[in-house]
């Protein structure tokens, strides 16, 4: 399974046209001539601002943190300069469980520079879950507030920290599977492909 999910994504990388990284550079310069005799002496100050403005619109993305429990790959969309919506599905990486989940979210960017910077995202998410004879099928609805940055010209790098609500059905008694019932704490740490 692991393998399907690295095949995924440099598939991705290599199927998506590479942008070239642009760079916004603003320059103020402040300049004092003083003359003494035949000599003039010229004094610049120089503060610039850099800023990467290079254009991306797709995500793919995944979370190393949750590969103890699920393999999983989500692909967000910029919708507008302040939007980001992103699905994903996930698969159990345990061997005696089997299953499946599918997530939605939605990042709300203040800054108006989406998909980067400052996000706050509500979440939704679906798992069906079986080992043996027991069953589980919790859903959770939660926030996220978080931090996604390209420090390459295309690599994605996220982090987040947020809270689920769990609740769903259990076909069984047993404690492990209704330990999915309440609040649980949510963190986020993405590496992907920006596009």
């Amino acid at each position: 399974m692991i393998r399907r999910v690295w095949f995924v994504l440099l598939l991705g990388a290599f199927l998506a046209q590479p942008v070239i990284g642009q760079t916004l550079t603003k320059e103020k310069k402040k300049s004092v001539e003083k003359t003494e005799g035949d000599t003039t002496t010229t004094e610049s100050v120089i503060i610039s601002q850099s800023e990467d403005i290079t254009p991306r619109t797709q995500m793919i993305l995944v979370n190393p943190l949750k590969f103890l429990l699920f393999y999983n790959l989500s692909y967000y969309h910029r919708l507008s300069p302040s939007v980001t919506l992103g699905a994903g599905i996930q698969f159990p990486t345990p061997r005696d469980v089997s299953g499946y989940g599918l997530n939605a979210e939605v990042r709300f960017y203040p800054s108006g520079k989406s998909p980067r910077g400052f996000y706050f995202a509500p979440n939704i998410a679906y798992n069906k879950i079986w080992s043996g004879d027991e069953k589980t099928e919790p859903f959770s609805a939660g926030a996220l507030l978080g931090w996604q940055w390209f420090p390459g010209d295309d690599f994605a790098i996220g982090l987040g920290i947020g809270a689920d609500y769990y609740t769903g059905s259990v076909s069984s008694g047993s404690d492990d599977l209704e330990k999915y019932d309440g609040w649980a704490p949510a963190l986020r740490f993405d590496i992907g492909y920006a596009w």
